[in-house]
């Protein structure tokens, strides 16, 4: 770690290079969301509450890992341009070097004459001597440019050794979550009776609307939803808005959020568990009622880690998306892609009050995480 801030030191030391003192700003927040990711780890074991401990520790590595790779991906650009235009001056660059060469050679004790006489030897000396500093001022360009990219390429090697210890950091804290979650022995009882009926229910179910309404009791009273803005469910960007048509130009009542496999879902809000389950073409569904009448839907989950009537409180752990975690160096390709967007797995959430969709970007907290 103290190797990688000495990197970060030296690129910030860069004049000119803005692109790489922000590659290297990125990292450098990155470095430390990692580092106290791993204290948090390693203080969870002791934690009272070591579920919520872990749930902290899971999202501080989620938050360190996408700004690595941000970091490296702004690094990995930044080394493009430079090769790229490095390349493409690479005659100018020869001429400059020659000519450089030249003057140095003029400046010595030595007599040059111009073959047009004394007046025209006079003008070569002048435009001589006013050409050497532009050529000073293009070779310290050209030198800073080299300084700069042997510090990006070596800021990707350092990156990707931090980015190797922070993938198998958050691997270790989403399993110990998954244990911790396991053992809990504050569940409510399940009834089999609702069991029977609710199955009956998602059956018969032809949407997943259609089905969240059908948990709502048939008196129309409607409750005030809990304090917002709300935090986001899952560490990841809007893939597609409220009502947006899709690729297939399907539109849905709700937000999907491209993010990470693996990645950890917790709850926006205080909320009762009115069913947790698997439904046919939408995976892993967890439905939240944070209000009388009010309900969130989380679809596109890979894992549960809670069931019906259980009691949450705003951010307790959900789920895990699914899908397979990328290693350190899938990571380092996905973040040469020039992608924006997380990648991998969508999570699908629709909030409906009264039977009727409402926007979730008016109640998350978007843009402020």
């Amino acid at each position: 770690m103290t190797r990688f801030l000495f990197i970060l030191a030296c690129l910030a030391g860069l004049s000119g290079a803005l692109m790489a003192e922000d590659a290297g700003d990125t990292a450098r927040k990155a470095s430390a969301d990692l580092s106290r990711a791993a204290e948090l780890l390693m203080s969870a074991e002791s934690s009272s509450d070591r579920i919520a401990a872990l749930t902290t520790t899971v999202r501080a590595y989620e938050d360190g890992l996408a700004a690595m790779r941000e970091g490296l991906r702004k690094a990995a650009l930044r080394e493009r341009d430079i090769r790229n235009r490095l390349s493409d001056e690479d005659a100018e660059l020869a001429s400059v070097l020659t000519l450089l060469q030249t003057a140095s050679h003029q400046t010595q004790d030595k007599a040059v004459i111009h073959p047009g006489g004394a007046l025209d030897t006079i003008r070569a000396g002048t435009l001589a001597a006013a050409l050497v500093p532009t050529l000073q001022a293009r070779a310290k360009a050209l030198d800073d440019d080299l300084n700069e990219l042997d510090a990006l390429m070596t800021l990707q090697t350092a990156g990707m050794e931090t980015l190797e210890a922070g993938v198998a950091g958050v691997r270790d804290a989403r399993l110990a979550l998954s244990d911790a979650i396991a053992n809990r022995t504050n569940l409510p009882e399940r009834l089999s009776t609702d069991d029977a009926a609710l199955q009956a229910l998602v059956n018969s179910a032809e949407t997943l609307s259609g089905f969240a309404d059908s948990l709502l009791p048939t008196e129309n009273g409607i409750a005030q939803l809990p304090p917002r803005p709300w935090p986001r469910p899952v560490n990841g960007d809007i893939l597609r808005g409220f009502n947006e048509a899709d690729a297939a130009g399907v539109r849905r009542p709700g937000l999907v959020f491209a993010t990470e496999a693996k990645a950890l879902v917790t709850a926006s809000a205080p909320a009762t568990v009115r069913f947790a389950g698997e439904l046919p073409g939408q995976g892993i569904v967890a439905i939240l009622e944070p209000a009388a009448g009010s309900l969130v839907i989380l679809a596109g989950m890979g894992l549960s880690f809670v069931q019906r009537g259980q009691i949450v409180s705003r951010n307790d752990p959900i789920g895990l998306m699914g899908g397979r975690q990328l290693g350190p160096q899938e990571n380092l390709i996905e973040t040469a892609r020039e992608s924006g967007l997380f990648g991998g797995e969508t999570l699908y959430m629709e909030v409906r009050q009264g039977r009727l969709p409402v926007d979730p970007a008016a109640i998350l907290r978007l843009g402020q995480d």
